[in-house]
C-alpha cells in the first residue's frame, strides 16, 4: 500500500516540482521552543531539508523538537516517514530481513505519534500499512480497524483491513469488502479482491462476473490485473490467466508478483519450460538485489521440472555464486534429480 515514497511530505515539496533543487536556500535552524509558532517553524524546516535530500539537519530538527515538544505528535510522524525511506531502499536492495527491521523503527515512531494523537483515522492507517511492511499483521488489523471506527467512510482502511482477512476471515473480508462498493462500485482493488474472496467461498460464477467488473475498470493498475489472472488460473482458467498477464509491460512481468503468477499459469498448462523462462527474466530484471538468488533457483527448479537438466545446473549454480543458503539448493538439486 505504500506506493510512493514520503508522498504525504508537505506542500514544501512543491520547491522540487517547480525545478527549485539547486536554488532553494537552506532554511535557518530555528530555536526549538514548545511554543506553537516556533514548532511549526520547526517542522517546516524539517520538510525543507527533507525535499532538497539534506536528512541528516531534518532529523537533528526534528530530534530537537521532540526534546522541547515532546507532546506534539507531528515531530513523530515525520521521524516515522524518514524510516519508511530507509525501508523502501533496502527492500529495492532485496535486504528484504533489513527492511522489514527497519518498517519495524518506523513503526515504533508511528506508535509514539498515536499516543499523541489517538484520535487520527490517517494515522492509524498509516500506521497499519507500516505495521504490515513490519510483517506485524495482527497489529495492521488492529490499526485499520480503528481507522475505520474513527472515520467510518474511509475506504482505505476497510480495504486495507479486508485483504488482511481474505485468507482467515472470507465473510468478513466480503462485508468490508461490499461496504466498500457501497461507497465506490468501481473501486477496482475492491473488485479484485472481492473477486478471489468469492473464488476461495468456492462461488465461482460470482468470481468470475467480479473479475470481469475489477478488469473493466483497471486502467492501468497492473495489481488489479494480476489478481483477476490469479481468480482466472484458480478456476481452472490458465490460459486466460496468461493472456492478461503476458499483456503486461515488459518492466512488470519481471516484478516478482507478476511472475509468480504467471509461473504458476504456465505450470498450470503443464509449461514448465516457460515457468522457467519467466523466472529468468525475472533474474535479469532484478539482479542487482542481494536476493537475486531466489529468482534463480526457481529458474533452476522450472526448468529441472521440464527435463532441461543443463539449463537447470546452470541456474543452480549461478544461485550459488550469489551465496543461496545450502540447505534451500540442495533441495532443488535433489527435485532435479528427482526428474530424471
Amino acid at each position: 500500500m505504500i506506493a510512493v515514497r514520503l508522498l504525504a511530505l508537505s506542500g514544501t515539496l512543491c520547491l522540487l516540482a517547480l525545478g527549485c533543487e539547486d536554488r532553494t536556500p537552506e532554511p535557518e535552524s530555528p530555536q526549538v521552543s514548545s511554543g506553537g509558532e516556533a514548532a511549526r517553524h520547526s517542522l517546516e524546516a524539517a520538510e525543507i531539508y527533507i525535499a532538497a535530500g539534506n536528512i541528516d539537519k531534518a532529523r537533528a530538527i526534528l530530534s530537537r523538537l521532540i526534546k522541547k515538544s515532546p507532546r506534539d505528535a507531528r515531530a513523530y510522524e515525520i521521524m516515522a516517514r524518514l524510516e519508511i525511506d530507509r525501508a523502501l531502499d533496502l527492500r529495492e536492495l532485496g535486504l528484504v530481513d533489513a527492511s522489514r527491521d527497519q518498517f519495524g523503527v518506523s513503526y515504533g515512531w508511528y506508535q509514539k505519534a498515536l499516543e499523541r494523537m489517538p484520535e487520527s483515522g490517517g494515522l492509524h492507517q498509516s500506521a497499519g500499512e507500516v505495521a504490515q511492511q513490519a510483517g506485524l499483521n495482527d497489529e495492521a488489523l488492529a490499526l485499520y480497524l480503528q481507522a475505520i471506527e474513527l472515520d467510518q467512510e474511509n475506504i482505505r482502511s476497510q480495504l486495507s483491513a479486508a485483504q488482511l482477512l481474505l485468507q482467515d476471515d472470507p465473510a468478513r473480508s466480503e462485508a468490508l469488502l461490499r461496504s466498500v462498493l457501497e461507497t465506490d462500485a468501481d473501486q477496482p482493488h475492491a473488485l479484485s479482491s472481492l473477486a478471489l474472496v468469492l473464488q476461495r467461498q468456492g462461488r465461482e460464477t460470482g468470481a468470475l462476473e467480479t473479475a470481469s467488473q475489477a478488469l473493466a475498470v483497471a486502467g492501468e493498475k497492473s495489481g488489479v490485473r494480476i489478481a483477476v489472472a490469479r481468480v482466472h488460473r484458480e478456476a481452472g482458467r490458465p490460459r486466460i490467466a496468461l493472456e492478461l498477464l503476458l499483456a503486461l509491460p515488459d518492466n512488470v512481468r519481471a516484478q516478482e508478483s507478476a511472475t509468480a503468477e504467471i509461473a504458476k499459469s504456465w505450470e498450470a498448462v503443464d509449461r514448465p519450460i516457460n515457468a522457467g523462462q519467466a523466472w529468468a527474466d525475472c533474474f535479469r530484471g532484478n539482479a542487482h538485489r542481494t536476493d537475486a538468488w531466489r529468482y534463480a533457483l526457481n529458474a533452476a527448479d522450472a526448468m529441472g521440472r521440464a527435463g532441461q537438466t543443463a539449463v537447470a545446473a546452470s541456474w543452480l549454480e549461478q544461485a550459488v555464486m550469489l551465496d543461496a543458503p545450502t540447505n534451500r539448493v540442495d533441495e532443488v538439486r535433489s527435485r532435479i534429480a528427482g526428474n530424471n
